[in-house]
């Protein structure tokens, strides 16, 4: 005969924290519940009324406004003078130039009859117009397209690094960009 022992029954469950509910729940569409709304965020609060806004107030900001325009024209007329005003002998007119040659880093300038003067009013222009965000130009001024001598030479940095890397520290200034320029003019106008 053998002797079998009987297990204890594990079904019906065990009631408590950690055993299985004591209703199964099977949802359904019928049993599901009524149908949750989306959220929605909340509304915004209303606005405050408007402030109303006094003559004297009005008439304030609109003296302020006229002081700050005539303040403005003052200042204007004092730092550039008259409008009749000659411009000072010592800013040279931009004369006629071509380039001559495209290099990488600048260019050559052509300008006819070219003096000192005229050389580094070319170069300026140039340099205004060409410099955008670059870091290093050269430029130089002849006096014609075979010339083997320059009237001016220009160098330009934006920035201080730049002045360091390219020229190893030869160029260097207070202010950035800057352009530094030697005119030898060696046929002497």
């Amino acid at each position: 005969m053998s002797v079998h022992q009987q297990q204890p029954q594990q079904w019906p469950p065990q009631q408590g924290p950690y055993g299985p509910p004591t209703q199964p729940w099977i949802e359904t569409s019928e049993t599901a519940g009524p149908p949750r709304r989306p959220y929605l965020p909340p509304p915004r609060p209303p606005r405050p009324p408007a402030k109303k806004t006094s003559p004297l107030t009005v008439v304030l900001v609109v003296g302020a406004i006229l002081l700050v325009a005539v303040v403005g024209t003052v200042a204007k007329v004092a730092t550039e003078g008259t409008p009749s005003a000659k411009p000072s002998a010592t800013v040279a007119t931009v004369p006629d130039y071509s380039v001559a040659k495209t290099r990488r880093n600048g260019a050559d300038l052509l300008v006819k009859g070219a003096t000192v003067e005229s050389a580094q009013a070319a170069i300026r222009d140039w340099l205004e117009r060409n410099a955008g965000d670059r870091d290093y130009l050269t430029v130089q001024v002849v006096r014609s397209a075979d010339a083997k001598v320059y009237v001016c030479s220009a160098e330009y940095v934006a920035d201080e690094r730049t002045a360091q890397i390219k020229t190893g520290g030869r160029i260097t200034a207070d202010d950035y960009p800057t352009t530094v320029m030697n005119c030898p003019d060696p046929a002497g106008s």
